[in-house]
């Protein structure tokens, strides 16, 4: 197996002064970009928050070039995903984890969709856990009212452990 690290913590994150984290992600490409979607938390807010990197436009999949998408109002902060205007009730102190892209058929609404699925959390980040997801709505991903699983059993009830960077594991048969 070859490890490359594409982001360290420790390290920091250039210009984006105040991300403390960006780990647990989840790569996809969209149209013609390369998307990471990442957990992380800023030095400013106690939450996690779902975040985004991405390589240029057309660009192949690589280990080098990703760029941790700013917020255009105050560059030493990542954007956010998604606001939680609908599910700060069952995700907002506890934040949201272990990001999860995926695109399908959704049978109740007839079309195709891209939703990025998330553990979250209302109190803190010892959980319990929902599962819930953000929605891409043709402009920028929403927030969904509520969760699609919600922990009731004792052992449903376990913390989202994460990284303090964010490594790619390929095998090394498949590396050129």
């Amino acid at each position: 197996m070859k490890y490359t690290t594409i982001f360290d913590d420790g390290k920091g994150h250039g210009s984006l002064t105040n991300l403390r984290t960006f780990t647990d992600c989840t790569i996809v490409k969209r149209d013609d970009q390369w998307w990471m979607f990442a957990c992380g938390d800023e030095k400013t807010q106690p939450e996690i928050h779902l975040l985004s990197a991405s390589l240029p436009c057309g660009a192949p999949l690589s280990a080098e070039g990703w760029r941790i998408t700013p917020d255009e109002t105050d560059v030493s902060k990542p954007v956010l995903v998604a606001g939680k205007s609908r599910s700060f009730w069952w995700d907002g102190l506890g934040g949201r984890h272990c990001p999860s892209y995926v695109k399908g058929f959704d049978p109740h609404t007839n079309q195709w969709v891209e939703r990025i699925y998330y553990a979250g959390a209302a109190q803190n980040v010892q959980g319990p856990y929902g599962i819930g997801y953000v929605e891409w709505d043709g402009e920028r991903w929403r927030d969904q009212s509520v969760p699609v699983f919600t922990a009731t059993e004792a052992w449903e009830h376990g913390s989202v452990q994460t990284a303090d960077r964010v490594v790619v594991v390929s095998s090394l048969s498949a590396i050129p």
